[in-house]
């Protein structure tokens, strides 16, 4: 294994204290019960052992036995949590949830189910970990991670997630202002063709309770398509097409889901500020 050192001298010994029974006897069964009983102890003694003797198991098992492993570094994560090390538990939680998605990854029915799902909990976790320490960045980066463990995990479940999906492509889950512009700015573009082609075919008429505007190349499509994805309404011209019909309702429903991604972006944005 290779040398992992801590700042702490006590978390120092205690972890070195696991390493060294662990290769005394090449198994981390006597170890992890050691951890398991000092977990459930009050004083911080027992419950800083009981961490590093986690995450020494942990380290050991990982090559070894993944899926224990996984379970390893989320229980130090635990006994970290307990102890307001939230940098450290972050860390744990983290090395649970790679570990946990590589060994879901070889696994098969229910295991692979569960793995998967340790690693969604286990990445949740790291998220709020960072985040009560002020590390967004990296409180983003597991936060990204147990979405996409979340598409997966679904999948493994025989379901689709096509919402997450679209979620992903359109704002990379509600983290993206410039992903999420770009398809704003793509779907006023091609409603805005789309309505040009549509006012040259005579798919969309002057209403007959206003005096239109006259309607001006380019411009007017884009001012219509602004309208419709902006569910604002403040048009002069109706569809008078099926098919325009149908394409001012798609933009229409385009249109709030965009509108909504940008609210939970902005509001993101502020939390985070």
């Amino acid at each position: 294994m290779s040398e992992q050192t801590f700042t702490d001298p006590l978390e120092q010994t205690y972890y070195q204290q696991g390493e060294s029974e662990l290769q005394s006897a090449q198994s981390a069964e006597t170890v992890l019960r050691k951890a398991e009983v000092l977990g459930q102890r009050d004083t911080r003694a027992d419950i800083t052992q009981s961490a590093f003797y986690y995450l020494a198991a942990a380290h050991f098992l990982e090559n070894r036995n993944p899926a224990q492993s996984a379970q390893a570094y989320h229980q130090a994560g635990h006994q970290l949590h307990r102890l307001g090390q939230f940098m450290q538990a972050g860390r744990a939680y983290a090395s649970a949830g790679r570990v946990a998605e590589r060994a879901a990854q070889s696994a098969t029915g229910s295991a692979q189910h569960d793995l998967q799902h340790v690693a969604v909990r286990s990445y949740s976790r790291a998220n709020h970990c960072y985040g009560e320490i002020g590390e967004l960045d990296w409180s983003e980066a597991e936060y990204l991670n147990e979405r996409n463990a979340r598409v997966a995990w679904a999948k493994m479940q025989g379901k689709h997630p096509w919402a997450q999906l679209a979620w992903k492509a359109t704002s990379n889950y509600g983290t993206s202002f410039s992903r999420w512009s770009v398809w704003v700015l793509g779907t006023l573009i091609v409603f805005s063709l789309l309505y040009e082609v549509f006012f040259q075919l005579h798919w969309l008429e002057p209403m007959e309770t206003a005096a239109p505007v006259e309607w001006t190349p380019l411009w007017s499509g884009l001012y219509y398509s602004v309208n419709i994805t902006s569910a604002l309404g403040l048009v002069d011209y109706q569809p008078s097409n099926f098919v325009s019909q149908a394409v001012v309702i798609v933009n229409v429903l385009i249109g709030y889901i965009l509108l909504g991604i940008g609210i939970g972006i902005i509001g993101r944005m502020i939390r985070h500020r």
